[in-house]
């Protein structure tokens, strides 16, 4: 049962990384959102399935906290408040080539984090070393987002990947009380984030209103 566990462990946590590349190449906004909670739910399974592993009831609070909050009501904000169309996309033509220079991110982060970062603490090997290449590169394709993209919605994204990136870090080497407050913590930063858009986003549409009133 814990060989069963552990390998699931293993593949949600590839499933996660994978669910990043898509949102890079996505240049609808809806089709990157949707993405984006894919993943976030993706890191709420793992905690959920570190839980059935060690029954620790905190794992399942914090796996109940990342789908409520980032799988579920940042996604409904950005799609329902925001009032994105579905055929809404970001205004950029390299989104191909930008996932070309993605991908070749991806396994140049990856050789960083095998053989400098977890090389030099000691983790490099064994099941432990394996799961801790996944958040590293995901953290890398959430600064690449950021970086890469100019939209607000589209750097909101990329810090929800950043959130996910250090949740799924702090599961395999951070005690889980201090997790779960580390969550909540960037959780509320980036509601205030999406609140701030929200707001802006209505001015400008008030204005608009004005001027074709």
């Amino acid at each position: 049962m814990a060989d069963l566990l552990t390998e699931a462990i293993q593949l949600v946590v590839v499933g996660t990384v994978a669910s990043a590349l898509y949102v890079q190449g996505q240049a609808f906004f809806n089709s990157a959102i949707k993405g984006t909670g894919v993943e976030s739910a993706l890191v709420g399974l793992t905690s959920f399935l570190a839980f059935l592993s060690t029954r620790n009831v905190d794992f399942l609070y914090l796996a109940l906290l990342t789908v409520s909050v980032r799988s579920i009501v940042t996604p409904w904000i950005l799609l329902n408040v925001l009032g994105l169309r579905g055929w809404e996309r970001e205004k950029t033509g390299g989104v191909a080539s930008t996932l070309l220079i993605n991908l070749s991110t991806f396994f140049t982060s990856s050789l960083i984090v095998v053989y400098v970062a977890l090389k030099g603490i000691g983790l490099l090997g064994g099941e432990r070393g394996f799961l801790l290449i996944f958040p590293f590169i995901l953290l890398f394709q959430g600064l690449f987002l950021i970086a890469s993209r100019r939209s607000t919605i589209a750097q909101i994204l990329g810090y929800i990947e950043e959130e996910n990136a250090l949740i799924l870090l702090g599961l395999f080497l951070v005690p889980v009380p201090l997790l779960i407050e580390a969550s909540v913590l960037l959780d509320v930063l980036a509601l205030v984030v999406i609140s701030s858009l929200v707001i802006l986003e209505k001015r400008e549409h008030e204005v608009l209103e004005e001027l074709v009133g």
